[in-house]
């Protein structure tokens, strides 16, 4: 009996925590709550508090004294910094709950975190809740609000640059966006949403540093020419691949159409993977090394590709200067860690323990992550290639004039990565739109690009050899991730890759992210089992 009620009062209180993000969203949504409206032609009916009112888009930022007042009143009752408190504590419990659902399971924690992202934003979306809104379209925000920024033009002129007009009519989701981002509340959406990227940014940061720790240069090097062998294959085949796929299912685009496509398949985005392997206790095992190996020269030679792609798309040709500064950048920066980074280390470690050796072992290996990381972006390679780079530099051995040796860099970091990283997969999930699903017209288009994307990547793991499960290889380089949704971005910017193309690349980008902690799981258990 007693165990019985026990089980209840569990279930009744997960399904409450699991309800209180919504009662939340609603809390800090509930003011401005979007809906398009059908019979009006130039407006949208916003709801304010229960009550009914036509917006034109071209009225939302004439009038900035009622978003004036409503600031002055938010701001003269509470801490400006509290709503951003409440998201966090709402991520880290959904983050908790997905975990906790995929281990009951016998699934990666990641695919529980990915799900509940998946969830949460899709219920809160249809509910129409604006910051749900506002965060599965972050992407095209950060652009509206770039524009801006270069332009010092309105939100609805940047809008209209990055936005088709179809997008901007009444109901449209980049009139919406738009709306969110000049009406009622939207301080509290603008920076909520950016808060959210900018915790999930860190979480991944921390979690390929914390990848890094548990590797060393020299392991890196054992493996380096199979994850190069690797990276060139899981590279080059998907973009024959797709190329031959575009030409074949688009027979009526131009050329440039063709080549952005096939250069958004050679996307690797190693998060998720690494996530994976991490949850698995697997690490340490030759895949993941090869991995890991293999997606920072993915990186490079991916970035080397779009470079060439954009040079033929705007000027004609190829931009050779551009293609040979991201090679000659890539390769010094790589070649002075591997070479140079454990002996700088080992000359400035004394010098940083004098200033504070008691908490040398935190902020030290902190700095360093984060400089590299925001050197990596300044060469224009990924921040986490950085970040992964200062985990292989560093050592525990590296600390020994640190007065507390009982305690590992790793064990010492750990928790901020397990706070922060959740967040990353969470908000990848909650950027998922289910509805682009519904799009007749582009699922055929999807199921194509998905199978291209993922033959292109499985056989990748071909060149690693003997000895080493090809198989996990290719799977572990299948996500696109946000690196695969750049490239589309970018194409889109540039008018070349259209709504439904890149609706497809969406779906594909995608599938090969949730896919990819199923098909590994599978594939590492069958390896324990052999």
């Amino acid at each position: 009996m007693t165990a019985s009620r026990n089980k209840l009062i569990r279930i009744l209180l997960i399904v409450f925590i699991s309800f209180l993000p919504l009662f939340v969203l609603r809390e800090y949504s509930g003011t401005f709550i979007l809906r398009p409206d059908k019979t009006q032609a130039n407006a949208t009916a916003v709801t304010l508090d229960g009550h009914t009112q036509s917006v034109s888009l071209e009225n939302v930022e004439a009038n900035p004294k009622d978003q004036d007042e409503s600031d002055q009143h938010d701001a003269g009752h509470s801490d400006p910094f509290s709503f951003i408190l409440i998201e966090l504590a709402i991520i880290i419990v959904v983050a908790i709950i997905g975990r906790w659902a995929a281990i009951r399971f016998d699934q990666p924690a990641v695919l529980g975190e990915l799900l509940i992202g998946v969830i949460l934003g899709n219920v809160a979306y249809w509910l129409g809740s604006p910051l749900s809104f506002f965060i599965m379209h972050l992407s095209d925000a950060g652009q509206i609000f770039d524009r801006i920024w270069l332009t010092g033009g309105t939100a609805f002129d940047a809008a209209k640059y990055i936005f088709p007009a179809s997008e901007l009519e009444p109901g449209g989701m980049g009139q919406r966006l738009v709306q969110i981002m000049t009406g009622p509340g939207a301080n509290k959406f603008i920076i909520m949403g950016f808060s959210l990227w900018l915790f999930s940014n860190l979480g991944v940061i921390l979690l390929l540093f914390m990848v890094g720790l548990e590797s060393s240069v020299k392991e890196m090097l054992e493996v380096g020419p199979k994850a190069s062998k690797v990276a060139i294959v899981g590279v080059v085949c998907p973009f024959i691949l797709g190329l031959m796929a575009s030409i074949w299912l688009l027979p009526n685009s131009e050329s440039p159409v063709h080549l952005f496509l096939a250069a958004t398949f050679c996307a690797t985005s190693v998060g998720i993977t690494a996530r994976v392997f991490k949850d698995l206790n697997s690490i340490q095992t030759n895949e993941a090394k090869i991995i890991l190996g293999a997606a920072v020269v993915d990186d490079i030679l991916a970035l080397v590709i779009l470079a060439i792609v954009v040079g033929i798309v705007t000027t004609g040709g190829v931009r050779f200067f551009e293609v040979g500064r991201i090679l000659l950048f890539s390769i010094i920066f790589l070649g002075v860690i591997i070479k140079y980074g454990e002996r700088f280390i080992r000359w400035v470690l004394p010098y940083v323990s004098v200033l504070d050796r008691n908490n040398s072992k935190l902020l030290f290996p902190l700095a360093l992550a984060f400089l590299l990381a925001w050197f990596a972006n300044l060469i224009e390679l990924a921040t986490i290639v950085g970040a992964f780079a200062a985990g292989l530099i560093l050592d525990d051995d590296q600390f020994a004039m640190d007065e507390d040796t009982r305690t590992t860099m790793e064990e010492t970091i750990k928790p901020l990565e397990t706070i922060f990283a959740p967040i990353f997969f969470v908000l990848m999930g909650m950027q998922v739109n289910l509805g682009t699903f519904l799009q007749r017209e582009t699922l055929w288009l999807s199921v194509a690009f998905i199978v291209v994307a993922m033959l292109g990547k499985i056989v990748a793991g071909i060149p690693a050899g003997r000895g080493t499960d090809r198989t996990t290889v290719g799977i572990g380089m299948l996500p696109r991730g946000e690196v695969g949704l750049i490239f589309a971005s970018i194409g889109k910017g540039l008018g070349v890759v259209t709504d439904s193309i890149f609706s497809a690349v969406v779906i594909m980008v995608i599938v090969t992210t949730l896919i990819t902690p199923l098909l590994l799981k599978w594939s590492l258990t069958r390896n324990m089992v052999r």
